[in-house]
């Protein structure tokens, strides 16, 4: 079968593959890799793929109909978000109408929750929602089984909703083939704390931990973490280092490769790296709980330049709320191991926790100043459905929206969607300027950035960094 996969535009830089759909203030472009990962297990099964990344060339649907047209796809497969879905079923709608026929799904977080939601909205534009991992579900379909025999779709029939049973989850890991990054551009991705150009990798899907916010585990890939094999996360890296001469970095997204049940297979992996000399620079997403400092030396001496760790808040109780599981005390003492193993830290931080105060969100801005780190992003706590916070937001009425599309600016910019009683919206917005400015304009802050700075790729990527600072407070 001729399968499409697309990621329709929304707006202007705007993103659906990061954890925060929006327009982020660092312009970041991430990888589609959930996406790679199911076009290549269609191409694995002998079906003719069209892969294009809209979003990331900021390419409008209308742009790429003509290759659509000539490509004549079967089936037609779209990446969605919570703000981008009726901007997604336009995208489909049209496909729809210019093509004339095919199986037209949606799949991504936001329609698996609220698929009955989505179909309804859709109203014929789309065939069927594909919840939760669809790797196998895109493939069954491609192979011709029919919506009412596929597990893991919802449809409707006859205008009444259904929903299919869940497909399991994937075990075994290492049947999947590599993501088809041969058929996108790497150089349509950027991120000012990482090396340009870089790819994400995913070792493993799902987390044990169960923060309020966090909607990849909640939502699409459970709360057990499935590892793939060390030898076959380091085949994917000489790969992609093949397929790309000039690549620089490789960003680990799981949820986090760091957590203390998975700690023997981080050091495995290191060694593993060490052994096959792979002089390759890469990253990853860490918690504060990652206290061993040989660990973190071997990190350093496998390539690991940067960890993107989530310290969030800067008040203890707030923390509890949100069900992180780590201590402020953590923090400080991982940050300063860290820096002691030489490897940067880009910290994330929020606004708007339960139980959030002025004073509590100065206390996390003024952590930010005090850990030693090196980049820093802030944002207000994102409410997504499917989530334990969405359900708490929901249930205390402090959700602003009140459509979808609310959940980002009329520019497609990251806001707060969260106003308590405690806290304004409009004070965690200004909070959010508040913490960029104190954090980056510091003189020495300002002196680490640029001594940080030694190669031409982290030029390159600090240029981006600064540039999007500067456009973004110039719009304000």
């Amino acid at each position: 079968m001729r399968v499409a996969v697309l990621n329709p535009m929304f707006g202007k830089d705007f993103t659906k593959s990061a954890r925060w759909f929006a327009r982020s203030r660092g312009r970041v472009q991430r990888h589609p890799d959930y996406l790679a990962t199911a076009a290549a297990v269609l191409e694995a099964a002998g079906h003719e793929l069209f892969f294009m990344d809209c979003q990331a060339k900021n390419m409008p649907t209308e742009a790429v109909l003509p290759r659509l047209r000539q490509f004549a796809p079967e089936l037609i497969a779209y990446q969605t978000s919570t703000p981008s879905i009726y901007g997604d079923i336009e995208a489909a709608r049209f496909c729809r109408e210019a093509l004339g026929g095919g199986l037209h799904v949606f799949v991504g977080p936001h329609v698996s929750v609220e698929a009955e939601d989505t179909l309804r909205a859709a109203d014929g534009a789309v065939d069927a929602v594909c919840r939760r991992e669809y790797d196998y579900t895109l493939r069954d379909l491609a192979n011709g089984v029919p919506l009412r025999d596929c597990l893991g779709i919802s449809y409707m029939d006859n205008g009444a909703y259904t929903a299919n049973p869940n497909r399991p989850y994937i075990e075994n890991l290492d049947e999947l083939p590599f993501p088809a990054w041969q058929h996108l551009d790497i150089y349509d991705y950027r991120d000012g704390a990482k090396l340009y150009p870089f790819l994400t990798l995913i070792t493993g899907r799902g987390c044990r931990h169960r923060c309020s916010f966090c909607q990849l585990p909640q939502v699409m890939t459970g709360h057990e973490y499935r590892q793939r094999s060390v030898e076959n996360v380091v085949d994917e890296m000489e790969r992609d280092r093949k397929l790309f001469p000039d690549l620089r970095e490789i960003m680990f997204e799981d949820d986090t490769l760091t957590m203390r049940v998975a700690r023997d297979r981080l050091v495995a992996l290191c060694e593993a790296m060490i052994r096959r000399n792979l002089r390759l620079s890469w990253s990853a997403n860490a918690r504060v709980d990652l206290n061993d400092l040989e660990i973190l030396k071997l990190m350093k001496r496998s390539g690991c330049r940067m960890l993107c760790v989530g310290f969030e808040f800067g008040e203890q109780e707030v923390l509890n709320a949100v069900r992180k599981g780590t201590t402020i005390e953590q923090m400080i003492t991982f940050a300063e191991n860290a820096a002691k193993a030489r490897i940067r830290i880009h910290g994330c931080f929020m606004f708007g926790g339960p139980g959030e105060t002025r004073e509590t969100a100065l206390k996390t801005i003024a952590l930010a100043k005090r850990l030693n780190i090196d980049t820093a992003q802030f944002a207000g706590v994102v409410a997504y459905p499917g989530t334990a916070f969405y359900d708490w937001a929901r249930r205390e009425d402090v959700l602003v929206p009140r459509n979808w599309r609310d959940w980002v600016t009329a520019d497609y910019e990251q806001a707060s969607i969260i106003s308590l009683p405690t806290l304004s919206k409009e004070e965690i917005n200004e909070l959010i300027d508040i913490g960029l400015r104190e954090f980056y304009l510091r003189p020495a802050q300002m002196a680490r950035m640029l001594r940080n700075i030694n190669s031409w790729a982290d030029v390159k990527a600090k240029a981006h960094g600064l540039l999007s600072f500067f456009r973004y407070f110039k719009g304000k």
